[in-house]
Parts: structure tokens; C-alpha cells; sequence
């Protein structure tokens, strides 16, 4: 299994179209690759393609936080 990477443009997109399903879909796939030992790479996506990372997730305890965050105002 390799590293996830969650594109947060994607993620707040989704938040304001409120599409839980997807949300589940893609914090789904995150836990089971932080379970299975790899990382979820927080990145975000500029105008011209270029993704920068800024967060990496490595472990339950900070994936679960990440996770109340993005379904806090849902």
C-alpha cells in the first residue's frame, strides 16, 4: 500500500456542496491506509496544478482529528 493524498480544495468543495457520501468515501480510504502503515498527505492544489503539502497524517489519533474537523459544520 503507498501514501493517500487528500487534495483540500476537494475536501472544502465538498464541504460546501455538503457531500457527505464522497466525504465518507475518500475518509474511508484515508483510515485504511493509516491503518495499514502508510501516511495521508494533507496537500493543497494551486490554480496551475501545483500541489504543495502541508500536513501529513501518521497515526488514528491525528487522522480522527482531521476527520471531526472537516464534518464539524456538516
Amino acid at each position: 500500500m503507498e501514501d493517500f493524498t487528500i487534495v483540500v480544495n476537494r475536501i472544502e468543495e465538498l464541504q460546501s456542496t455538503q457531500d457527505r457520501q464522497e466525504l465518507e468515501r475518500i475518509m474511508d480510504k484515508a483510515r485504511r491506509t493509516i491503518i495499514g502503515g502508510q501516511d495521508v498527505l494533507l496537500v493543497r492544489e494551486s490554480s496551475n496544478g501545483k500541489r504543495e503539502k502541508f500536513d501529513t497524517l501518521s497515526n488514528e489519533s491525528d487522522f480522527e482529528e482531521y476527520r471531526t474537523r472537516v464534518f464539524r459544520f456538516l
